[in-house]
């Protein structure tokens, strides 16, 4: 072959690379699946504004005794369903920033009732990064600076405050300590139980299949309400509200393992058949090396994203318990536990600001449904980016 005729063969072959790869003659870069992934979740909206509202809400929780002007258990009992203070600015004609008048109860002759009296000569103004009641930040700091605070003996009611005389701003932030965290335990205790159960049945089959089986049937037919109620009222007297809130979230536990068990059954039914776990099978590998290498990785996306929508079922169960005066007792504080005032619909229509744990509620339910929902589409490999 001439020297000629090869540098022809040389030219028509980086034309035609050229050609594939779009007149470059570079390949595109490659992209992986992790970065595919997040492509997905960055374009699911709503999910980012779950993943929002979940970080403000545990970044509060975190820092409760910082940006709680109060303590949990802190109370006035002279002022009883405190209705939210009114921040002023302008004090006798003069702007002096913003503060709040002081208010004391008296029983008035007329309506039979007791009436709020205002102090509108003293101005309590508000102390941003003051001192306060003493605490330990995240448990270990010593400290006593507050995100803000006023001067006794006025008290600042942001949102209003319960029976007792007690903030319900700084109780919702201690109480989200309970209510958003007893879900992701509950999940740390019965995830690993359902998946270990569920593995075995469904890897081996044959009577463990059909035992296993059984028990988790008769979990899952027993009202969970009324399967709740019953371990709940088994708890012993004298607990601590440490004690009660590591008990409650094992019952949620028990309670909620048995539904991931039957759901890994069917995914281990499914994935043992596959060729790669026969492979490993027929060349001898251990029962324990083929669960931990072969499937158990094929099941990870899937068990973050369930439970990641779990946890706000945990959550509803741990309120449902508090309002029922069979979880959280006081002076502990959770939002079904704060909800319990919410019952008495003559105090409500007065007091609206007590719904306020239920809106808690409500938006950290939707803020891990969305954000279950973002990740199940990341996940999910059909979906384009």
């Amino acid at each position: 072959m001439s020297t000629r005729s090869l540098d022809s063969d040389i030219a028509d072959s980086i034309s035609s690379t050229k050609s594939v790869t779009g007149g470059t003659g570079t390949l595109p870069p490659m992209v992986s699946t992790n970065q595919k992934i997040l492509k997905r979740f960055f374009k699911h909206k709503l999910a980012i504004m779950g993943l929002a509202m979940l970080a403000v809400m545990y970044f509060s929780i975190l820092f409760a005794e910082f940006l709680a002007p109060y303590g949990e258990a802190s109370a006035d009992r002279a002022k009883p369903y405190a209705s939210p203070s009114r921040i002023h600015f302008m004090h006798q004609g003069k702007f002096i920033g913003p503060f709040i008048y002081d208010y004391k109860e008296e029983f008035d002759n007329t309506n039979l009732t007791n009436k709020k009296v205002y102090n509108l000569d003293m101005a309590y103004p508000i102390r941003f990064f003051s001192h306060g009641e003493p605490y330990k930040l995240v448990g270990l700091i010593p400290s006593d600076i507050h995100l803000f605070t006023v001067e006794a003996p006025a008290r600042m009611y942001l949102w209003g405050g319960d029976l007792q005389g007690r903030d319900v701003f700084s109780r919702i932030l201690f109480g989200g300590r309970v209510s958003l965290t007893i879900g992701i335990i509950a999940i740390a205790i019965s995830y690993p139980i359902g998946l270990l159960m569920g593995g075995i049945a469904g890897y081996f089959g044959g009577l463990t299949d059909t035992i296993i089986m059984r028990l988790v049937e008769a979990i899952i037919t027993f009202p969970s309400l009324y399967l709740l109620l019953t371990l709940s009222a088994t708890l012993p007297q004298g607990l601590t509200s440490f004690q009660r809130y590591l008990l409650i979230t094992v019952i949620l536990a028990f309670i909620g393992w048995a539904g991931q068990a039957r759901i890994y059954r069917g995914q281990v039914l499914s994935l043992k058949q596959m060729e790669y776990v026969e492979a490993a099978r027929a060349v001898g590998a251990p029962h324990l090396q083929i669960i931990v290498k072969h499937i158990l990785p094929q099941m990870s996306s899937w068990i973050i994203v369930s439970a990641t929508i779990s946890i706000p079922a945990y959550t509803l169960g741990e309120a449902a318990l508090s309002f029922l005066s069979l979880g959280i007792q006081d002076p502990q504080a959770s939002w079904g536990l704060m909800l319990q005032e919410a019952r008495n619909i003559s105090v409500l229509q007065s007091k609206p600001w007590l719904l306020i744990p239920g809106f808690a509620i409500v938006i950290s339910v939707f803020a891990f449904s969305f954000f279950g929902d973002g990740l199940r589409d990341a996940f999910d490999a059909k979906k384009k980016i």
